[in-house]
């Protein structure tokens, strides 16, 4: 054999061994488990206590307000109490209270706003269930004119009161 036709043969040789070897590391490695530990997750939950909740005007005398008999015009407004069960429990968790009219229904539905009274509330978890009153301000806006709304109604069921993680 010619030192050119060995020359390729060694060069073929060398070429599949780096090849069959590639991608492979010599190195040590070990591992171990992280031990015998979980994680539990937090919860939190709103519910009402109770059935249903008061509702008044939003008047210095605070007289009763009905929402079968009684009559908005713009600018009033009437609020409504009530008494909700608060679940918080997570070591970094906060929340907000706050009313949300997206629920709200009727003609009379784009003239209403509705607020939180005493403004959005946070809440820290203290690991157990907290009662709390909360009160949601239904305004007809005063800015209405000439004839909008009069007659009209709208079905406040779908207001509802949100407990929203503060990210």
């Amino acid at each position: 054999m010619n030192k050119m036709t060995k020359g390729a043969l060694a060069a073929a040789a060398a070429a599949a061994i780096l090849a069959g070897g590639a991608g492979t590391m010599a190195a040590w490695n070990s591992q171990s488990s992280l031990g015998s530990g979980s994680v539990t997750a937090g919860t939190l939950n709103i519910e009402q206590v109770g059935t249903a909740g008061t509702w008044h005007w939003n008047t210095a005398d605070g007289a009763a307000f009905d929402p079968a008999t009684d009559r908005l015009v713009p600018g009033d407004t009437v609020v409504y109490v009530g008494e909700y069960k608060i679940t918080a429990v997570g070591t970094h968790l906060t929340a907000t209270l706050k009313p949300s009219v997206a629920g709200i229904s009727g003609d009379l539905a784009s003239l209403l706003d509705v607020t939180p009274v005493g403004g959005e509330e946070t809440i820290t978890p203290n690991g157990t269930v907290q009662t709390k009153t909360i009160g949601t301000a239904i305004t007809f806006k005063g800015d209405t004119t000439g004839s909008a709304g009069q007659g009209e109604d709208a079905s406040l069921a779908g207001i509802t009161v949100t407990l929203q993680q503060a990210v």
